[in-house]
């Protein structure tokens, strides 16, 4: 099956560039390889690989002129923005666990969907151990993703901890999720889907989530330099929508007590939403 933010068609960029009468974009795309992010945002459109080095934000290239130009890009306002929405989710999944142990729940279930290489719950996990051992306890952690490569990553991302179970899945089929969540998180895909598809999307987080149960999501806006990159030299086209879109979207697939923010960038929408008990 297809990964939806896999939008790249041309075998050749470079070809495309010179069918197309843009020569002067090859010498920017040979030197975009030599960053970590170039290369993984071209070779692999908005790989969970692309994804991760921005939440991570330490430079990797090759040939020095890699590295620095790589330390450039991840200043960048979209990727400044970007890791923002991977904050928001480690931070959503702290404050809603502490608020359900402080509930007195029993145990506190939280989904990743699509994971890839799951670095908000892992961090979230250590927070809370070192901030909240009594809360931390009650937790359950689980990654759902298509792709097998970033699960195994996030295996060993987790390590020995034995609260987190990952699984081989499809985010659109409802069967795959643990019944009645707590948490489900979601940053990335939606961007890569229509409105429909995304309504689809977040009915089936609707349906694994309890009466009551958190929605952590976000959205993205264009930033002019970014997109224009992405654009003609990673054919990597997203699907942009404001606060007002991302509401409308979560909305649309039962969601209430929808929260929408703009993070410090003003590019991303960081987003909260519940599962209300009654109609």
């Amino acid at each position: 099956m297809p990964l939806p933010n896999y939008t790249r068609e041309s075998p050749s960029i470079p070809r495309r560039l010179l069918r197309e009468g843009k020569p002067h974009l090859l010498p920017v795309y040979g030197l975009m390889l030599t960053s970590y992010l170039g290369r993984e945002g071209i070779l692999h459109s908005g790989s969970f690989r692309f994804a991760d080095h921005i939440y991570r934000s330490r430079p990797r290239g090759r040939f020095g002129v890699g590295y620095l130009l790589d330390a450039v890009l991840l200043r960048l306002p979209a990727a400044r923005s970007m890791r923002s929405r991977y904050l928001h989710s480690r931070d959503e999944i702290v404050a809603e666990v502490r608020r359900r142990a402080a509930e007195g729940a029993a145990q506190v279930h939280v989904v990743s969907v699509p994971c890839g290489i799951a670095r908000e719950m892992v961090e979230a996990a250590e927070i809370l151990a070192r901030e909240a051992p009594a809360a931390a306890a009650l937790v359950r952690y689980h990654g759902i993703d298509l792709d097998p490569e970033p699960l195994e990553l996030s295996r060993q991302l987790a390590g020995d901890r034995a609260m987190f179970s990952f699984t081989q899945g499809d985010a659109f089929d409802s069967a795959v999720y643990p019944v009645h969540s707590d948490v489900v998180v979601s940053t990335g895909l939606v961007d890569f889907l229509s409105d429909d598809e995304a309504v689809r999307f977040f009915r089936a987080c609707h349906r694994a989530l309890r009466p009551g149960g958190l929605l952590v999501t976000s959205a993205q806006q264009p930033q002019k330099l970014a997109d224009y990159l992405m654009r003609e030299l990673a054919e990597l086209r997203p699907q942009y929508r404001g606060p007002d879109g991302i509401a409308d979207v979560v909305a649309s697939a039962g969601f209430g007590e929808i929260s929408v923010r703009k993070d410090a960038v003003g590019l991303q929408s960081l987003v909260t939403a519940r599962k209300l008990t009654a109609p």
